[in-house]
């Protein structure tokens, strides 16, 4: 779609069909728990040359970190969770990516519209709901993860990927995955994120050192998850250490743990704006259920 953003969707000219109630993704990405493998999402997108360069040169994560991340947050839950609304957001996201581009530090141009690294991108989101599901949730059949491909592909679609580039199935997407991170490089946005406390939030009356404080344990146990889950040359590439004995215990742990809160009820689990978006969206009358229903069994 050209439309510039916020132009009405037109349902007819749509390129998939809008996820609804009881997506796998849909559980995978309101989940509270799914912020544990959110930093390791982002350093795999960064990790993308293209993606690093861009967000180096052209973020605020640095100087207003708490409003990139509400901004990222927003914009992810109108794509997932917010039906026809996706498509717009889509636009949104095309027409302000446009002018991010240029040359890394190496001389190499880069631009944010560029296919590759726009749907590198959208694949680490598969990526994290697969992870999220299997290690920390409520765990993931083949055909719950056959489901949960075919939503990302729509989710892809809608917000305007490239469709001859797009995996066409999970054996493709593995194969794909496995080219990709052959080619991430670290760089200092990766870096930035892996060991450095982000700015104090604005207007909240807390001294910068008690937000190092609560970050030191905190990204310490997100590099646990990474050392244990990422590719062991890609890890290396990283800097992040191999995990040892006791690394793997706290990260069996940290799973073990997590899967206990699959008997909290999801509406407790969920982000409040998750929860708002998706009772939105299900109340749209052009939204049809997923057949799937992520979970089957209670949760």
């Amino acid at each position: 779609m050209t439309a510039a953003p916020n132009t009405p969707v037109v349902e007819s000219e749509l390129p998939a069909r809008p996820l609804g109630p009881g997506a796998v993704s849909w559980y995978a990405s309101s989940d509270n728990r799914f912020l544990l493998v959110s930093v390791r999402t982002l350093i795999l997108q960064v990790g993308h040359p293209m993606v690093g360069a861009g967000v180096g040169a052209h973020s605020v994560y640095k100087t207003d970190p708490w409003g990139r991340l509400w901004r990222t947050a927003v914009s992810l839950t109108k794509q997932v969770f917010g039906g026809y609304e996706a498509a717009i957001e889509g636009q949104r996201l095309i027409a302000m990516h446009r002018e991010i581009m240029g040359k890394d530090d190496s001389g190499r141009r880069y631009s944010a519209l560029n296919p590759s690294a726009y749907l590198w991108v959208h694949a680490t989101m598969f990526d994290a709901w697969r992870l999220f599901l299997r290690d920390f949730g409520p765990g993931l059949s083949a055909d719950e993860e056959a489901a949960m491909y075919e939503e990302w592909r729509r989710v892809g679609l809608l917000i305007g990927t490239k469709p001859s580039l797009m995996p066409r199935d999970l054996g493709e997407f593995e194969s794909y995955w496995a080219d990709m991170l052959d080619g991430l490089e670290n760089n200092a946005v990766v870096q930035d994120l892996l060991y450095y406390p982000p700015k104090r939030p604005p207007y909240v009356p807390i001294p910068q050192g008690m937000v190092d404080l609560a970050y030191t344990p905190a990204i310490a146990l997100l590099r646990d998850v990474m050392a244990n889950t990422l590719d062991p040359q890609l890890r290396a590439r990283f800097g992040i250490a191999k995990p040892d004995a006791h690394s793997r215990r706290r990260y069996e742990l940290l799973k073990l743990t997590s899967k206990s809160l699959n008997l909290v009820p999801s509406p407790i689990r969920r982000a409040p704006l998750a929860n708002w978006q998706m009772w939105r969206t299900a109340k749209d009358p052009r939204i049809t259920p997923e057949p799937i229903n992520y979970p089957r069994r209670s949760a």
